[in-house]
């Protein structure tokens, strides 16, 4: 494994252990159309309480059925797997400003009707090869969203607040690695507060690249280069973030984290409640008294 994933994975499930006890009281409630929406499409009863389980249930269950969508020729296929990835992304996933062309490449380039069989594809990079595709920065929260329904056991979702908290997690532990960027979001708190910089400057001073010494007028590309420097290229991030969870599951053990996305819903979970308590304490505490 990458040794830079490999740190950052070590803190994150030191921060994450304690905690792993309230994943299973985790619920949140799922969009009033979406129950109705799932029937339509053939997917298992949902409650609209959400839960872990009722969760994972249903990415079990799309997962299924994209499968079974799969196996159909033309149109009709398309128009299926269009419907399915609309309702992950746009109606499970609260992402309506998607439009139907968006929701079309997503299923077009990542349910690719050229792979032979979507459940011998175990790894991104497999994807990537049968597929022939990239995983570009923009539009990850969306396109991550269809990826995880899909493939669940090795594709997790990246958000603003999954981001916020592998780098709020990197502050707090002092992580020798670099930061993630962190996509527009919604959460307002969460938005307030720039963890992509405070990541990247814990990282490039741990790394002693000094803060550069520049003549007036050419602070604003030789400074934001050298932040750039903190942080994964957007075109690296989803690779190096499935790295760095895969190594939090392992170090945790299969008996906390059964399912390898139980990581990365008890990180959304904490986003906004304790980690971004936890982040503020240690700022707060670290502004010197006047």
């Amino acid at each position: 494994m990458n040794q830079e994933a490999k740190r950052f994975g070590d803190a994150v499930a030191a921060y994450l252990d304690p905690h792993v006890g309230v994943l299973k009281d985790y619920k949140w409630k799922m969009g009033k159309g979406v129950p109705k929406e799932a029937a339509k499409l053939g997917l298992i009863a949902i409650d609209k309480e959400g839960g872990v389980a009722a969760t994972n249930a249903l990415r079990s269950d799309v997962a299924r059925k994209a499968r079974e969508v799969h196996l159909l020729a033309g149109n009709t296929r398309q128009f299926k797997m269009n419907e399915l990835c609309k309702f992950v992304i746009c109606q499970w996933g609260a992402l309506g400003s998607n439009g139907d062309d968006t929701i079309e490449a997503y299923a077009r380039v990542y349910t690719n009707a050229a792979i032979p069989d979507l459940s011998a594809i175990c790894s991104l990079q497999e994807l990537r090869v049968q597929a022939n595709c990239n995983f570009p920065f923009k539009g990850i929260a969306s396109w991550s969203k269809w990826l995880n329904f899909v493939w669940p056991e090795w594709a997790l979702i990246y958000d603003a607040r999954i981001a916020f908290a592998l780098n709020a997690i990197h502050v707090m532990k002092g992580v020798d690695a670099r930061a993630f960027p962190v996509p527009p979001g919604r959460d307002k708190l969460l938005s307030t507060l720039d963890s992509q910089t405070l990541a990247a400057l814990s990282y490039l001073k741990r790394q002693r690249k000094h803060i550069p010494d520049v003549p007036n007028g050419e602070y604003v590309n030789t400074l934001a280069d050298w932040l750039k420097s903190g942080t994964i290229a957007e075109g690296d991030a989803y690779e190096f973030y499935l790295m760095v969870m895969r190594r939090v599951q392992d170090v945790i053990g299969r008996v906390s984290f059964p399912a390898f996305v139980d990581v990365e819903m008890l990180l959304f979970y904490l986003s906004n409640r304790q980690l971004v308590h936890d982040l503020l304490l240690l700022m707060s505490d670290s502004i010197r008294r006047a």
